[in-house]
């Protein structure tokens, strides 16, 4: 099934990028109550037989786990730890939104690319993994995933997504928070180009996830190579605004950009959230397997 998968989704990802993510795997920054055992390490009090840490006893702890030589040495009460292999629930949120079809490649493009990676390294880990995107105002859910035997159907799903319609991402995150089996890791995956963007955030601090923002602009959008008398055109609202580009423009518009860009940063470090800035034509290789685990979410 591996290599059918490769070959089926060549074009979303290539076999050599499929091999690694093979070897890598999503972690939580958060312990995760799955609910079959699974293939990744958990904090919590368990069974298994590797020893993980002590705490002090509590009233109602489990007295087979306390540590009778450690009270002989310090006449304290300690509970041992040990690690449990627990299942980890996996979501990316895809903003399909009009705006995501612009670039070269598109930012949906990426997007798409990017969660089946993510997807694909969850299922390989062991984990359950379940996409949702919003296109055209309607909430799109996938089934629940779980196993490498389900990675073409998973690609097939993200291959039918297509740009269009406004973002409305506060309401994409009420739909993930309110069908999610249980809480987990959530990739969102967005330009964040919506006034809406900080309700977004703020309501996904209310779930308890460990959350990961990716937020993706197309190269030319970093710095436009644009000259003169100009109309533009919103790809969502279809508003129009006409301008002169010159030094003067474009200054302000990255003082603008380095703005927006700081203030998306800050609001996910207040929350306790990972964020992480891409351009729609870098490698997945450099985004996922080595920016992300720079910042400990991937290893």
């Amino acid at each position: 099934m591996r290599r059918h998968a490769a070959a089926e989704s060549d074009y979303l990802l290539p076999p050599e990028l499929l091999r690694k993510l093979e070897r890598a795997a999503i972690q939580s920054r958060r312990v995760m109550i799955g609910r079959t055992k699974g293939e990744r390490r958990s904090a919590k009090r368990g069974t298994s037989v590797e020893f993980a840490d002590y705490r002090a006893y509590a009233p109602g702890d489990d007295l087979r786990y306390l540590d009778w030589n450690a009270y002989a040495r310090l006449q304290r009460l300690f509970i041992k730890l040990f690690h449990e292999e627990e299942d980890l629930h996996v979501y990316a949120l895809l903003d399909a939104s009009a705006s995501m079809g612009f670039g070269a490649p598109t930012k949906l493009d990426f997007g798409v690319r990017a969660a089946a990676a993510l997807g694909y390294m969850g299922l390989c880990g062991g984990d359950r993994v379940q996409l949702y995107a919003r296109s055209d105002g309607a909430p799109l859910r996938s089934r629940q995933f779980r196993g490498r035997g389900c990675a073409m159907e998973m690609f097939e799903w993200l291959k039918g997504l297509r740009p269009g319609g406004e973002t409305q991402l506060p309401e994409a995150v009420d739909t993930l928070l309110r069908t999610q089996p249980a809480p987990g890791v959530v990739f969102v995956i967005s330009d964040l180009l919506t006034d809406q963007w900080q309700e977004a955030v703020a309501r996904l601090a209310v779930g308890k996830c460990d959350v990961c923002l990716l937020q993706v602009f197309a190269r030319e959008e970093v710095r436009p190579e644009l000259q003169g008398d100009l109309r533009l055109v919103d790809a969502e609202t279809g508003a129009e605004r006409e301008i002169t580009m010159g030094q003067r423009t474009m200054r302000d518009y990255e003082r603008a950009r380095d703005e927006f860009l700081g203030e998306v940063r800050a609001a996910c470090n207040r929350y306790g959230f990972s964020w992480l800035f891409a351009t729609s034509d870098q490698s997945l290789d450099d985004v996922l397997l080595r920016s992300m685990r720079r910042l400990g979410v991937v290893r």
